[in-house]
C-alpha cells in the first residue's frame, strides 16, 4: 500500500482517498475504489440523497461497469416496472399531437454492442443502490459532513473537515483526494483550474409533480416525452418513476426577467405542468422545485498533483442523453483502477497522468455532441454554434483513449462502435462466448486485474503471459478463445471483431479498453509483453542487452 509518509499522531484519521461530494459521480468513485480493495473516506455536505430524478439515461456501457462491481441486479429490481419497453416521444404535449418517437422501446439492448441493456432508472433510485453497495463493500460515506480546507504536498493532502451535525471537526491525511463536488466545485476554484467551453446557456427548474396522467397518455407506453408549445418551450417529462414518486418535467426558467424559482411552487408551476401534460384543468399537486444552470464546459485540466476532478467538477453537459452522469461515472471508473494499482505498488505514479490525457479529450467530444443535442431539441439560436450531431452509440461507446499511455498524438476521438477494429485505445468490443454452459460476454472477462485473450492457435502466449505477470509482480488473466480453447467463440466473431490471426493476442486493460494487440505469434512474447506492461503501467524501462528492469 501506497505510503502516508505522515505519522498517525498529526491526524485525526488518515485514508488513501478522501473523495468529496456523495452524488451519483462520488458515490461510484467510492464503490469503485472499494470493489479494487482500495480504502475510502467520503464526505458530503448535504444530509442525505435529493428526491428529484435529475438523471434517468444510464446508457448500456454505464451499466457495464455497475454490473462489474456487483450493482446491477439491484438497480434492475428498482427500476419501474410499469415503464419497461417503453419509448421516448417528442410532442406538442403529452395528449397533443406526437412529433416523432425517438426510440419505441429506450431500454432495448444492442446486442452487436452489449449484452446489458440500459436503464432510465432516475437518479434519485440510483444513488441509494450506489451507497449500499460501496458501504457494504467497506467505503466509509459521512453525509452531513463538510471539506472546511485542504492543502497538498509531495506525498499527499491534508485536509479538516466537519460534522454538521455536531460542529466536530476532524484532521485528515490522504495520498490523493478526489473532487466530486459539482460544477461550482470550491476545490477547482481553489486550484485555479480554468473551464472553457459555450459556457452559460441558461437555466432550467427540475419541477416534481403529483397528477392523473392516464387520459393523456392513451395507454401509450411512454419513459420520456420532450414536449414543445406555445406555453412550454423545450420541457422534457420524466415519467419512468418508480410508484409514489410522481413526476419529473424539466422547465426552462428565466430569473434574467424576473421569473423566480418560489412562483413555480404555486400557480405558474401549475400552469407549465398542464402544458407539458395537455389538459388545460388538470388538477396538478407541485412536490418540490429546483433550479440548475444548463452549461456546456471542460476544465482545462483534470489533475494538479495529488487532486483529481470527477463528473461536474471537470466538465458540464447540457443534460440531453444524460451524457454529464454517464461520463462522470465513467471518469470514476478510469481514475478507479489507475488509483488502486498504484497504491497497491503495482504501477508507478505517471500513470496518473494518462487519466487527464484520456478523459479530457473524450470528456471534452461529449461536451460538444451534448452541446449539439440540446441545440438540436431545444435552442436553434445555439444550433448555429453546434458541431454536427452523432448518433448515441458513437458518443457512448465509440471514444477512443490514445493508444499509447500519456502520447498528444493526434488521432480521431472515435469510432464507429457497431463496426469495431479493435485496435489499440479502443473499446473492447462485446463477443459472445461460451463457458462450459454458460453463455458470457467478453467484457464479463474485465474489471480487476489485466487481461490477455489469445486466438485459438495462441498458446505461446500463455508461457509468455506467464512470464510477463512474474517479471511484472502483477496477475494477468489470459484465456484462449476457440473452438479447443478456455472459452468457446460462439459466433466466430473474436478474430474479427479483435483484428488478430488464429495466433494473435490482445491485451485489455482493468477498465476494458485494448492497451495492446499482436496480430500473430512472437518470437520473443514475454519480453515484448513485459515491456507493454512496464508502459501500461506507467513505470520507467530501462533496457539492457539481457533484462528489462523498472524503476516505480
Amino acid at each position: 500500500m501506497h505510503d502516508m509518509h505522515e505519522s498517525m499522531s498529526e491526524y485525526d484519521e488518515t485514508t488513501p482517498v478522501l473523495i468529496v461530494g456523495g452524488s451519483l459521480v462520488g458515490l461510484s468513485m467510492s464503490l469503485f475504489l472499494s470493489w479494487h480493495g482500495i480504502p475510502s473516506l467520503l464526505v458530503e455536505s448535504h444530509s442525505g440523497i435529493s428526491p428529484h430524478p435529475r438523471a434517468f439515461d444510464f446508457n448500456m456501457r454505464t451499466m457495464e461497469l455497475f454490473r462489474t462491481v456487483g450493482a446491477e441486479e439491484a438497480i434492475r429490481q428498482a427500476e419501474p416496472a410499469a415503464y419497461r419497453n417503453s419509448g421516448v416521444l417528442q410532442a406538442e404535449s403529452l395528449a397533443g399531437r406526437e412529433l416523432h418517437w425517438i426510440t419505441q422501446d429506450a431500454t432495448a439492448t444492442e446486442n452487436d454492442l452489449s449484452s446489458v441493456s440500459g436503464s432510465l432508472v432516475g437518479q434519485d433510485l440510483m444513488e441509494p443502490i450506489l451507497h449500499a453497495r460501496a458501504a457494504e463493500l467497506g467505503g466509509d460515506l459521512r453525509f452531513h459532513t463538510e471539506l472546511v480546507s485542504f492543502e497538498q504536498d509531495a506525498n499527499g493532502v491534508n485536509a479538516l473537515i466537519r460534522d454538521r451535525t455536531s460542529g466536530v471537526e476532524r484532521r485528515i491525511r490522504a495520498c490523493y483526494l478526489v473532487a466530486a463536488d459539482g460544477n461550482r466545485s470550491a476545490i477547482r476554484k481553489q486550484l485555479g483550474i480554468e473551464v472553457h467551453g459555450h459556457g452559460l446557456q441558461g437555466y432550467q427548474l427540475s419541477i416534481l409533480f403529483s397528477a392523473d396522467i392516464q387520459e393523456a397518455l392513451r395507454e401509450r407506453k411512454i419513459a420520456i416525452c420532450f414536449v414543445n408549445n406555445a406555453t412550454l418551450r423545450g420541457g422534457t417529462l420524466i415519467l419512468a418513476r418508480g410508484e409514489g414518486r410522481g413526476y419529473g418535467l424539466y422547465a426552462h426558467y428565466h430569473p434574467e426577467k424576473g421569473e423566480q424559482v418560489e412562483d413555480f411552487f404555486g400557480a405558474r408551476g401549475i400552469e407549465v405542468v398542464r402544458a407539458a401534460i395537455g389538459i388545460p384543468d388538470l388538477p396538478v399537486e407541485i412536490v418540490g422545485v429546483i433550479p440548475w444552470e444548463v452549461a456546456a464546459w471542460t476544465a482545462e485540466r483534470f489533475q494538479q498533483g495529488n487532486v483529481f476532478l470527477v463528473g461536474d467538477s471537470a466538465h458540464v453537459n447540457p443534460p440531453t442523453g444524460a451524457f454529464g452522469a454517464n461520463t462522470g461515472i465513467a471518469d470514476a471508473y478510469n481514475l478507479a483502477w489507475k488509483l488502486a494499482f498504484v497504491l497497491k505498488g503495482e504501477a508507478g505514479s505517471d500513470l496518473l497522468s494518462t487519466y487527464t490525457t484520456e478523459r479530457q479529450p473524450v470528456d471534452n467530444f461529449t461536451v460538444e455532441q451534448a452541446f449539439a443535442w440540446f441545440a438540436r431539441f431545444a435552442s436553434p439560436a445555439a444550433a448555429k454554434l453546434a458541431v454536427p450531431a452523432l448518433d448515441y452509440d458513437t458518443i457512448a461507446f465509440g471514444y477512443r483513449y490514445p493508444a499509447r499511455p500519456g502520447s498528444s498524438q493526434k488521432q480521431e476521438c472515435y469510432e464507429d462502435p457497431h463496426h469495431p477494429t479493435g485496435s489499440p485505445g479502443t473499446h473492447a468490443p462485446h463477443v459472445v462466448l461460451q463457458r462450459q454452459d454458460a453463455r458470457i460476454s467478453t467484457f464479463d472477462l474485465f474489471g480487476r486485474h489485466f487481461v490477455l485473450l489469445t486466438g485459438p492457435d495462441g498458446q505461446n502466449w500463455k508461457d509468455a503471459a506467464r512470464y510477463a505477470a512474474k517479471q511484472s509482480g502483477i496477475v494477468l488473466d489470459t484465456y484462449c478463445i476457440g473452438a479447443t480453447g478456455d472459452l468457446l467463440d460462439t459466433h466466430d466473431h473474436f478474430l474479427a471483431a479483435y483484428g488478430v490471426g488464429p495466433s494473435g493476442a490482445v491485451l485489455v486493460r482493468p477498465d476494458g479498453f485494448i492497451a495492446w494487440r499482436a496480430e500473430s505469434a512472437y518470437k520473443d512474447g514475454g519480453p515484448a509483453l513485459e515491456m507493454v506492461l512496464a508502459q501500461q503501467l506507467g513505470r520507467s524501462v530501462i533496457s539492457t542487452s539481457n533484462e528489462t528492469a523498472y524503476t516505480r
